[in-house]
């Protein structure tokens, strides 16, 4: 597998999930240098099972920033606390003068409540190096609702028999909640695969549906959720206008928009304009003509919140050209060899940035070179190389839990491949694999593989131990 830079100048919510609705209030002035809280609300969970517990909490806040912590924007971190540890945390960015919604997911294994009841949230503003700025608002005690679900650590599997099964029980078991939905075309890629990142940024799953009308297992997930917008992207012959009036059908009130251009370059380019970039300002190149490349590459764009083109192997499309023209970004990362994409388009997209190329000898040696730029979190989402749906659908996921995409092969995971999910979950306590997709596209014996891979790195040397504590937030 290879990694190419080359460097240059510039030219020119789920059903019976608890809730809260909160306002910064916190007794106490907050510093006038910290970023600005407005209105958030909390929804959490606790699956609970014979094996196990597992608490999940997602959290979208209103945000204003004030105050450049690094690059023109202000960081906020979203914590949750039991029983005087913190289980996890989020740090997301905002440009300063703007206002946006941020959307946080938390997570962990183990029941709540052994010492304190309930969990704390706690919103914080944070400097560039992530330390302690002054606390925005906390809520402790918060309680999840407790329900009978899926509850598993080491290795799980989420498919259905079909990829629109698949992307709609994905959604279920990984969103508690949504305000947004993204929905593409099960039949083809280009549009999902510019999408997905977007999705992610939004706090919204990826769904997928026939082109012709919205298959019953997406309808039932949007009913689940109830978002207040619906984006629909791709042209009317990737995605009918049937849909967008089934979707308008099913909900109402929701306000239901197609984000399409005039080909799959423009929609990629109309997409790209919408993604709201970080700190780190990057563009991610991708081919317009073949998925396996572009598929982790997708997850690599929605984690550092970034724009991702379409170009073709010798051309940069003029909807593309225009679409870049109008984005700022100061490195350029591209999936594949030159057989894919040549040097010259990459020169070309990039305006004289520097730009990457991850490639590898095939298909998952590319996927390897990109999963080894993702740092160990504890948790994997592995699906088929082979075709692109459940991958792609997993992104959202991906981005939202601090989790790599993997790609195997339907019988067996690449062993570069299977060294890179290695080191994503050496060393944690509660380590989380999971395959996305039925057996049909991600076979048993992957499963038998990984279950080995988990069992074989041993018992860590300890685990969270229960503390009897009066409160769930650190006390002065």
């Amino acid at each position: 597998m290879t990694t190419t830079t080359r460097t240059g100048r510039r030219a020119g919510l789920a059903a019976g999930a608890a809730l809260a609705l909160g306002a910064s209030g916190l007794a106490g002035a907050v510093p006038a240098f910290a970023a600005t809280l407005g209105d958030y609300e909390i929804a959490g969970v606790q699956f609970v099972n014979d094996d196990c517990s597992r608490n999940e909490y997602a959290i979208d806040a209103s945000i204003t920033g004030t105050t450049d912590d690094i690059g023109g924007f202000d960081r906020v971190e979203f914590q949750v606390w039991d029983d005087g540890t913190m289980k996890d945390s989020r740090i997301l960015e905002v440009e300063v003068g703007t206002t946006r919604d941020l959307h946080a997911f938390l997570s962990f294994v183990g029941l709540y409540g052994t010492g304190a009841p309930g969990v704390g949230i706690m919103i914080n503003d944070v400097d560039g190096a992530g330390s302690l700025v002054s606390t925005l608002d906390y809520v402790d005690p918060f309680f999840p609702d407790d329900v009978d679900g899926p509850c598993t650590f080491d290795v799980e599997r989420i498919g259905g028999p079909t990829r629109i099964e698949t992307a709609a029980m994905l959604s279920e078991q990984k969103f508690v909640m949504a305000d947004t939905a993204v929905v593409a075309t099960s039949k083809a890629y280009p549009d999902a695969l510019t999408a997905a990142p977007w999705a992610a940024q939004l706090g919204a799953p990826l769904l997928l549906t026939d082109p012709g009308g919205l298959p019953q297992p997406t309808e039932d997930e949007l009913l689940r959720l109830m978002p207040d917008d619906v984006f629909v992207v791709g042209g009317s012959k990737a995605v009918t206008d049937a849909v967008l009036d089934d979707i308008q059908a099913a909900l109402p009130g929701a306000t239901v928009e197609r984000v399409s251009g005039a080909d799959r370059y423009a929609t990629a380019g109309a997409i790209a304009q919408r993604v709201v970039q970080d700190s780190s300002a990057e563009l991610f190149v991708a081919s317009g003509q073949d998925f396996p490349d572009a598929l982790v590459l997708s997850a690599l764009a929605a984690r550092h919140q970034a724009p991702l083109v379409l170009v073709e192997h010798d051309a940069v499309p003029t909807a593309t050209a225009a679409a870049v023209g109008g984005l700022s970004f100061d490195d350029v990362y591209a999936a594949g060899g030159t057989a894919v994409l040549t040097d010259d388009v990459l020169d070309a997209v990039s305006a004289g940035m520097p730009w990457t190329r991850y490639s590898g000898t095939d298909r998952y040696k590319t996927a390897e070179a990109v999963l080894e730029q993702f740092p160990a979190e504890g948790k994997v989402l592995v699906a088929t190389g082979e075709d692109f749906p459940d991958s792609l659908t997993a992104v959202p996921v991906a981005a939202r839990t601090g989790a790599g995409v993997a790609l195997t092969r339907p019988d067996a995971v690449p062993t570069g491949v299977l060294e890179e999910i290695e080191r994503l979950t050496t060393g944690f306590s509660f380590p989380l694999i999971t395959i996305v997709g039925g057996e049909a596209a991600v076979h048993a014996s992957v499963e038998t593989q990984l279950q080995g891979l988990v069992d074989a790195l041993g018992q860590p040397a300890e685990r969270s131990a229960d503390q009897q504590t009066e409160a769930n937030l650190p006390q002065e």
